[in-house]
């Protein structure tokens, strides 16, 4: 009896090992490409507060400032930034790890001067920060060429060095900055693409339209 509850234990120590996994959420406004070069396929309609499952250890995150903005005269304009590449700190199984804009833009202006050197963090979930990274690279990305239909394929490479990125910031004693995010959930349709596009335009309200243009605004690149 005692050799099977060995076994049994050994087994379940072994499952977590196999199956443990890091939580990682961004906000509407940060939008996640790839994760170590690898496409991250959202989908045509994102949650507000992604939930994405990835490996412990360090990573590389290559993530995108995107926010949308509606003008007085009904018009809208979606403002994004280049690809931030985050290389992050060793991750732990089972926990839970959250991306911030540090100094979020209040207004289309200062929106505009933001998209040119984003700030993005990774926080644990005590809210303390570990790494700060400034500024977009210009490293071209193969995933970035992706249709508007397009799966996620493997897409591993290398690991190379960004072009034209300021070196990170690793935090050793966690601060905590403050960012203010407002966005609404949408919901997916099980139609086929052209007809759900049409139908859910027509239906959809003013928040869910502003999405939508603002996932079509990233297909651009």
């Amino acid at each position: 009896m005692a050799l099977r509850l060995t076994f049994a234990v050994a087994a379940l120590l072994m499952s977590g090992t196999v199956f443990s996994a890091v939580t990682l959420t961004a906000p509407e406004e940060i939008k996640i490409l790839a994760v170590n070069d690898q496409e991250v396929n959202t989908g045509l309609f994102r949650s507000a507060d992604n939930h994405y499952k990835v490996d412990a250890g360090e990573i590389s995150l290559s993530v995108r400032y995107s926010q949308y903005f509606e003008h007085l005269n009904g018009e809208h304009d979606i403002v994004k930034s280049g690809v931030v590449t985050l290389k992050t700190p060793p991750l732990k199984d089972g926990e839970k790890y959250q991306l911030k804009l540090v100094n979020t833009p209040a207004n289309f202006e200062a929106a505009k001067k933001y998209a040119e050197q984003p700030i993005v963090a990774l926080f644990d979930n005590n809210n303390q920060m570990l790494i700060q990274q400034t500024g977009a690279n210009t490293e071209s990305k193969p995933w970035l060429a992706q249709g508007i239909f397009a799966k996620a394929t493997d897409l591993t490479q290398k690991k190379r060095i960004p072009v034209n990125q300021p070196a990170p910031v690793y935090s050793q004693a966690g601060t905590s900055v403050a960012t203010t995010l407002n966005s609404n959930i949408l919901t997916n349709a099980t139609n086929t693409a052209d007809q759900q596009l049409i139908q859910l335009w027509q239906k959809s309200s003013k928040a869910e339209r502003q999405k939508f243009m603002g996932w079509l605004a990233e297909q651009a690149n």
